[in-house]
């Protein structure tokens, strides 16, 4: 008889052949495993409230918890179709979408990146250099490779979206000189994850005296692309799908938004 763990292993295996990225297959595959852990009756006995209850952890982010609706979703979609069905009905359907309040850009401010791209130790300065001067995530710093870098840099982010973004001279000086593979190493030897990217990067930002994190390193490069180009820029180089997304990303600065007031003139 199949049990509700096959079911999270056929649903994988659907994730693989639609060519799901890697990155989502294995947060689904965590996901799905700790929610069938705590609902009450499993992912297979699992009630609308029960869905809800779990979603509501007052720990969680709206943005995690987004995350996490949307691994729901797609499994019980999945699992209660018509031509091949593990489940007679699909109990997210009436799940409501969490809201997301969009946040404001944090981008890191000038002397703080200034601090992070020159006045770090190797490989903190390579993967601080990363998000500030070519936008990259934590999750892409982690697997990017030294033969992905040449001119540009070949990223492979989120959703399985490709993109290219010109390497800075301040990355190309640090990237030249390594050998082929994935430029992220962890001591133990271990795989690096982007979990392990954030907070490892953050810790010694921290040690050396440093407020920020890779984020808003990231956020700084949004935002000045957008200022000194346009918003379309940042898009294309952040590797976001929605220009809505970049918007949020991006600050715009006191004396820009004085300008704008000062060009009012209906005199």
């Amino acid at each position: 008889m199949a049990t509700p763990e096959d079911m999270i292993d056929a649903h994988l295996r659907y994730l693989r052949a639609a060519r799901y990225a890697a990155r989502t297959i294995d947060d689904a595959r965590k996901l799905l495993h700790r929610a069938h852990r705590q609902l009450p009756e499993g992912l297979h006995g699992a009630t609308v409230t029960e869905l809800e209850e779990f979603l509501a952890d007052p720990l969680w982010s709206t943005e995690t918890a987004l995350t996490y609706f949307k691994h729901l979703r797609r499994l019980y979609k999945w699992a209660a179709r018509p031509s091949d069905p593990w489940m007679s009905f699909d109990p997210s359907e009436e799940l409501v979408r969490p809201k997301s309040a969009p946040e404001l850009p944090r981008p890191a401010p000038d002397e703080i990146v200034r601090a992070c791209i020159f006045d770090t130790d190797n490989p903190w300065r390579l993967y601080c250099r990363l998000a500030a001067l070519a936008g990259l995530r934590p999750c892409e710093i982690a697997t990017v490779r030294r033969q992905d870098i040449g001119e540009v840099i070949r990223v492979k982010g989120k959703g399985g979206r490709s993109r290219t973004v010109p390497t800075h001279p301040l990355i190309a000086e640090l990237v030249e000189p390594l050998p082929p593979g994935v430029i992220a190493s962890r001591p133990s030897g271990k795989r690096v994850t982007a979990y392990w990217m954030s907070k490892s990067t953050a810790h010694y930002l921290r040690t050396v005296g440093i407020g920020t994190t890779l984020y808003p390193l990231r956020h700084a490069f949004a935002t000045k692309v957008e200022e000194r180009h346009d918003v379309r820029a940042a898009q294309v180089l952040l590797g976001h799908a929605s220009i809505t997304t970049t918007t949020r990303y991006t600050l715009i600065s006191r004396k820009r938004q004085q300008a704008a007031i000062d060009d009012l003139d209906f005199g």
